[in-house]
């Protein structure tokens, strides 16, 4: 038997912020669930207005879907400490999914969370260039970078590696920046001025660790006004070093080289996160084979998303505990029961 667990408190992130509010809260809803909404203090309308619409445009009861709206870390941290709410949905870095894991500790509170990624793509060797890294290259500008599955790793073959910086350089360098108003443009700028320094920064570090700067590296000129950051592409990075182990949010893409099969699942295996990832090649089979070795949660093969509604998704490692989506989804906002009964 299966009921829902009780309150739910949903602490939700800037990026994306509608579809978030929704993916943390409509599962809960559908299980009986009572559920209190914490939207990020930079994207506050999304999630006000969220609650404008089911307050005023469904049949949920007063008191059954709540949002709270404020500008203060301390409430999410109220909602992670109070014994009145039963479980915690969070989506965000993993140093405050942490925080939250240490403040649900006293209750044993149950704790979803989905954190901080910093995706590989291995391209092998038999790859089709043309098309699997221009789309790399989109991936990491739309959204201006700040995606926790971009994979923001290419780790390319050292017998093809100037092939693909190139394919790399002309598509960053030709990407459309500016005002997502303006039809055509498809980068608008970072959400802060606090993220674009962090992005700028991670840039300047991992250039002073020998990391070659192909392209951009810092504020577009024609862009004096907002918080718009070049498209940036790192070649020769160590994968040891500070850009290719901290999640960058940003459009940046780092490239490392790679001789066999084996050095290239190592390095992308060689990090604290693992929620995302993919692989390409001719040999949809090799692919498979490479991708069962990542150590990640998502694995998108040849530019065929993982991503789907009914999908499990959830990250390994300090990625994050338990899923969102498909029946592993929606079973995380339920408690099971075992009944015995007579004969």
């Amino acid at each position: 038997h299966y009921e829902a667990v009780g309150v739910v408190g949903a602490i939700t992130p800037w990026n994306v912020p509608f579809y978030l509010n929704i993916a943390e809260t409509v599962p809960a809803l559908m299980a009986g669930n009572t559920v209190v909404l914490k939207p990020a203090q930079l994207t506050p309308w999304s999630g006000s207005e969220y609650g404008r619409i089911v307050a005023e445009e469904t049949d949920i009861p007063a008191g059954v879907f709540n949002v709270v709206v404020s500008n203060a870390n301390e409430v999410g941290a109220a909602l992670s400490a109070d014994p009145r709410v039963d479980m915690i949905t969070f989506t965000g870095s993993t140093a405050t999914g942490r925080a939250i894991l240490a403040a649900g500790a006293p209750t044993v509170k149950k704790t979803l969370l989905e954190l901080g990624g910093k995706s590989a793509h291995i391209v092998l060797d038999d790859a089709d260039f043309g098309s699997a890294l221009p789309m790399a290259a989109m991936m990491a500008c739309v959204m201006s970078g700040q995606s926790c599955i971009l994979p923001s790793r290419i780790l390319l073959p050292r017998s093809r590696y100037d092939e693909g910086i190139e394919v790399l350089k002309n598509m960053m360098e030709n990407f459309p920046v500016g005002d997502p108003w303006t039809p055509g443009n498809m980068q608008g700028p970072q959400i802060s001025d606090t993220q674009r320094q962090k992005v700028l920064g991670l840039i300047r570090s991992g250039i002073d660790s020998g990391a070659r700067l192909v392209t951009g590296g810092g504020i577009p000129e024609n862009l004096p006004v907002g918080y718009y950051t070049q498209p940036t592409l790192l070649a020769d990075v160590d994968p040891d070093s500070q850009v290719a182990q901290e999640e960058i949010f940003g459009p940046v893409l780092t490239v490392t080289p790679y001789d066999t099969d084996d050095e290239a699942i190592a390095i992308a295996n060689n990090s604290i996160y693992g929620l995302s990832g993919e692989v390409s090649s001719a040999d949809v089979d090799r692919a498979f084979a490479v991708a069962t070795r990542m150590r990640t949660g998502n694995v998108t093969i040849n530019g065929k998303s993982h991503f789907g509604i009914g999908s499990p998704f959830g990250g390994t490692k300090q990625s994050g505990l338990g899923y969102r989506n498909g029946e592993e989804g929606y079973k995380e906002y339920l408690e099971a029961k075992t009944i015995g009964m007579p004969d």
